[in-house]
Parts: C-alpha cells; structure tokens; sequence
C-alpha cells in the first residue's frame, strides 16, 4: 500500500499543502467527507460530512483510532491519508449501518480530550438525538457536562454506576 498511497492524490494534497496554517483544520474535513463517503457507499444513507465523521468517532471502531488523529491531525497525517484510501473498498462495520449511535464510552480517554470528543460527537449529532456517554471519576464527570450545556445541550441524568458515570444528553443542535 505504501507504494501506490505515495502516487495517490490524497498523499500528493497531503504533501503539497502540509505545511500551510490550518491544514489541521482541512485534514479534519477530509476525514469527515471521507467518513460521509464510506457510510453512503456502505449503507446508502447520505449523511453531513460532520454527522458521518461524529459516527465514526462515536462508534469507537478497532483499528480506526478517530478520536487521537482528531486530537493531533498533522501528526497523524499519513495514516489519516491511508484511512481515506482504504475506505473505499473497506466494508462498513455494523455499528456504522444503523442510525446515529446512542452509546459514547469514554471511560479512560484522559481531559480534556473526553469533552473534545463528547463535543465533536455531539455537534454532528442530529438536534434531538439522545446519547448516553460513559464517563470516569474525577475532572471527566466535572468538565464534560458543563462543556456540553456551554455547547446548548441538556443534560437530562447524571448517574453513578459501580467506578464511573453515565449521563444521558440531548443533543440541542449546537455547531462546535
């Protein structure tokens, strides 16, 4: 793959514009075209591009660690550059076929990235949508919540369960 990914036109934009400002920015917009493109493709279901890229974060796929090349996009630059290659022939997993996820887990994800993730969730979630994300002790169950309330959403439950939190949140159509 390494061979043909070097000829291919995302590696040649990728190279050719890396290091200009706000390529983080059109790197995140890539993956969420990419994302709407591989749901279509996979489910005939036409998606934003932003409610595509916050169900494949949501959906936590193995081997598709959205949420950290979200979190550093130009570090992760080739393999975000990889992932759109291999959509195109990748079959969409289960978890994509369905509608908008109700289950965001973000036990051991480390603040602030859990409120960045439960956000960019959030924002591409349809308004209304209801979710229940997972949260651990500590700074997440503190910081998350406010952080989505701040965004327009509503919090609706807090609830403890054995060592971490679940919260159900109504999504209020907020764009982060």
């Amino acid at each position: 793959m390494a061979g043909e990914l070097e000829k291919s036109p995302i590696m040649k934009w990728l190279t050719a514009n890396q290091g200009l400002s706000n390529f983080d920015e059109s790197l995140k917009k890539l993956l969420a075209f990419a994302c709407a493109d591989w749901i279509r493709r996979g489910s005939g279901r036409v998606v934003p591009p932003e409610e595509a890229l916050a169900m494949v974060v949501a959906a936590n796929l193995p081997g598709i660690p959205m949420g950290p090349w979200l979190e550093e996009p130009c570090a992760n630059g080739i393999k975000i550059a990889e992932f759109c290659e291999k959509i195109k022939v990748l079959e969409l997993p289960k978890e994509l076929c369905s509608d908008f996820p109700e289950l965001l887990d973000l036990r051991g994800v480390v603040c602030p990235r859990n409120a960045a993730r439960s956000r960019l969730v959030l924002a591409g979630a349809p308004k209304g949508t209801r979710m229940t994300i997972y949260l651990d002790e500590g700074s997440p169950i503190e910081n998350v919540p406010q952080s989505l309330v701040a965004d327009g959403h509503i919090v609706e439950n807090r609830e403890k369960k054995g060592n971490f939190w679940s919260i159900s949140v109504v999504c209020g159509g907020a764009i982060v």
